[in-house]
């Protein structure tokens, strides 16, 4: 080959070289290194003005800087490899100090053949360049050649092609002719070792007994007397392991003498595409997948179950009052949470089901290769089992977390990936409404369900924007004189084609959706207002109560928006009181009382609402500063039947007299009720006997005085 190339006459074309920078002392600089006289040296001061000249003059080599203003080097680069005249000028990438991994990968992934950091060594420059441009005198040598001898057309052009890549010669019967330094290198083996050598001693053979030269895509190649081109294939090295290539394979011209194989070791950019990959599918706080992860996996275990005809089932599992943990306790007590969480999820499935998290305290599993939906139903109970369990937090805290799972299952539910996670997201969300801590399968008929509350969620935002809120109020009475001392403000919702809508259907809806929060702040303000107005028409001491929910309760600006809003209405704070339930008092005790403090620090009066049925811990009841507590409906509806029913009542009131507490009787609806209640010493009496609540308008005209008996 050396000895044909040095018969080719010279090339009679000058070589030309393109410089880009667009600093006039860089331009000049390179050009001084490289004048020698017998090269054309264009200089461009900008991308455009490259590409000008790159449309005019048949370029041998561009020297090209990276940063540049509005067209930089990777654009540029870019360009040329995307312009037919231009793709395979060899580019050379000046960089200002060390190329981290990211501008390399970005660099060779535009088209540069290599880089150079400034300052520029001018004898590494000159040995570059040098490097390069003989390259292209070659290429014009082999041009001349191709016009002569089309045998060695072919056989030229592939060794050009081949520059800086592996080239392996290989003749009509599979035996290795010749092996470039860079092949021998990749492959770990010496000159020696490819005598008498053939394909098999780097092309791994496909497991197949019968697997011979003729099943190989290089005698494929031979046959068809076509270039063969693979992003992917895999070649062993001299110790046998295997790496990842690309290669091209083509046939020698003529009379097919063989083919020559054009192949890079690709590992660096697998690796690097593994990593992105990973990190671009991975949650970075569980390890599990991510969403985007989650959605791969399921699309593939779909096209998996259709292919083999058998069952796959899609879970979705959210856990249940995750958000007040996280606000109550801290985002750092949430992150150990869902990470137990995840851990515990993926012992509960086997190694190839896949386990992601596509929420906050959001999770999803694929359940690959099912033989029915019950294999799910286990699956699922295992889970639940698996978070009953307490989970440790420092300070030796136990917790134990809830889950609420819904299971869509191929092909009962669809073959769509989209309709699947619908289906799983209405079955989760029902598990939710029947109870939570629970598991259902899809079925149609949730559909109507999820359609009839998305519209009254929708319904219910524009509640808000309207004008269908009102407060209705219930008298308080004292059970000793019969007089009202206080009004419970209760929300209720009028809707123009429902009517009226049960608070027991709306109120649940307004606190998981979060519109609980601006609904608190009008009755807050609506209330304050109406108690103002009644100033002078209600005895003095008459107060107005308003329930807090969990979510009002743990909002940072809820005592400074009750403070805004007695100022606005000129009200006492005397005359507010605010109901809080058990529950909420002991979710994160330091909040409580930091909370209860500033309420009383204002002059509110505060209760504890349906007192008896929450925490069966009374300790609260000395660490904090109350003022009531409020016997439940439930223990007043048998008071006067049921002896059990009276204790409870009876030491309620005990106990809240002993701590200095006023005791208030909710849903009272019989004077047997009220007489048995008078006996034990309940101090305040609530309830359908004295009126159920009603509109603004009609509390004035209710007597201050109630009949008793």
């Amino acid at each position: 080959m050396d000895s044909l190339l040095k018969r080719l006459p010279e090339p009679t074309l000058q070589q030309v070289v393109l410089l880009v920078d667009d600093q006039t002392e860089n331009l000049d600089s390179l050009a001084e290194a490289l004048e020698d006289g017998a090269l054309t040296i264009l200089k461009a001061a900008s991308g455009e003005a490259a590409l000008e000249l790159l449309m005019e003059h048949e370029v041998a080599l561009a020297l090209v800087d990276v940063v540049m203003p509005d067209m930089d080097g990777y654009d540029l680069v870019q360009w040329m490899r995307g312009n037919s005249r231009t793709r395979n000028v060899p580019v050379l990438l000046l960089t200002a100090g060390e190329s981290d991994l990211d501008s390399v990968r970005r660099g060779y992934e535009a088209g540069a053949i290599d880089y150079l950091t400034k300052p520029v060594s001018a004898s590494i420059l000159k040995s570059k360049v040098d490097v390069l441009l003989e390259l292209d005198r070659n290429k014009q040598r082999l041009q001349q050649a191709c016009a002569r001898i089309d045998n060695t057309k072919a056989y030229y052009e592939s060794m050009l092609n081949a520059a800086g890549e592996g080239m392996i010669g290989i003749d009509r019967c599979g035996r290795i002719r010749f092996a470039n330094p860079a092949a021998r290198t990749m492959l770990g083996v010496s000159a020696d070792a490819l005598k008498s050598a053939d394909y098999s001693l780097f092309y791994p053979d496909s497991g197949v007994a019968e697997a011979a030269w003729e099943d190989t895509p290089f005698f494929h190649t031979l046959r068809m007397g076509e270039d063969s081109r693979f992003d992917e294939a895999v070649f062993k090295r001299a110790d046998g392991e295997l790496f990842p290539v690309s290669m091209c394979v083509s046939a020698l011209g003529g009379n097919g003498e063989g083919v020559v194989v054009v192949f890079q070791d690709i590992s660096a950019r697998k690796a690097l595409e593994e990593q992105v990959r990973r990190s671009a599918e991975t949650d970075n706080l569980t390890g599990l997948n991510n969403r985007f992860g989650f959605k791969t996996a399921l699309k593939m275990a779909v096209e998996r179950a259709r292919r083999r005809g058998n069952s796959m089932a899609l879970m979705f599992v959210d856990l249940d009052h995750f958000k007040r943990i996280n606000d109550t306790l801290g985002h750092t007590v949430g992150d150990h949470l869902l990470s137990e969480v995840a851990q515990r999820l993926r012992l509960c499935v086997r190694g190839y089901d896949v386990v992601a998290r596509t929420g906050g305290d959001e999770f999803a599993v694929v359940l690959d290769e099912l033989d029915d939906s019950a294999s799910a139903a286990q699956v699922a109970r295992k889970i639940l089992d698996a978070l009953r369990q307490p989970i440790e937090l420092d300070g030796g805290m136990r917790m134990v977390v809830g889950a609420s799972i819904g299971i869509a299952c191929y092909p009962e539910c669809s073959d769509d990936i989209d309709l699947l996670m619908q289906a799983a997201g209405v079955a989760v969300y029902q598990a939710k409404r029947d109870g939570r801590n629970l598991f259902h399968f899809y079925v149609p008929e949730m559909n109507a369900r999820a359609r009839q509350r998305l519209m009254l969620e929708q319904a219910l935002r524009g509640a808000m924007a309207g004008d269908e809120f009102a407060l209705h109020y219930q008298p308080q009475v004292d059970i000793a004189n019969g007089q009202v001392v206080g009004f419970e403000a209760l929300l209720r919702w009028n809707h123009d084609d429902m009517g009226q809508v049960a608070p027991s259907t709306f109120v649940p809806l307004l606190e998981e959706t979060g519109l609980i929060i601006p609904a608190g702040q009008w009755v807050f303000s609506t209330g304050c207002r109406q108690r103002h107005d009644w100033d002078g028409m209600l005895p003095e001491q008459c107060s107005l109560s308003v329930n807090l929910s969990p979510r009002q309760f743990i909002d940072k600006n809820l005592v400074p928006q009750i403070r805004q809003v007695l100022e606005a209405n000129a009200l006492p704070p005397y005359q507010l009181e605010i109901e809080l339930t058990e529950s909420m008092l002991m979710a994160d005790t330091e909040h409580t009382r930091s909370v209860l403090r500033a309420l009383k620090d204002l002059g509110l009066k505060v209760s504890v609402d349906d007192f008896g049925t929450g925490y069966s811990s009374l300790a609260y009841l000395k660490q904090f500063a109350l003022d009531a507590l409020k016997i439940d409906k439930q223990f007043i509806d048998s008071l006067t039947c049921s002896q059990k029913d009276a204790a409870i009542a009876r030491s309620i009131i005990q106990l809240a007299h002993n701590l200095d507490l006023q005791v208030v009787a909710e849903g009272v609806e019989t004077a047997s009720q009220v007489e048995t209640l008078r006996h034990l010493g309940c101090d305040v009496v609530q309830g359908f006997y004295f009126g159920k609540p009603v509109p603004a308008s009609e509390v004035i005209r209710l007597p201050h005085e109630m009949a008793l008996h």
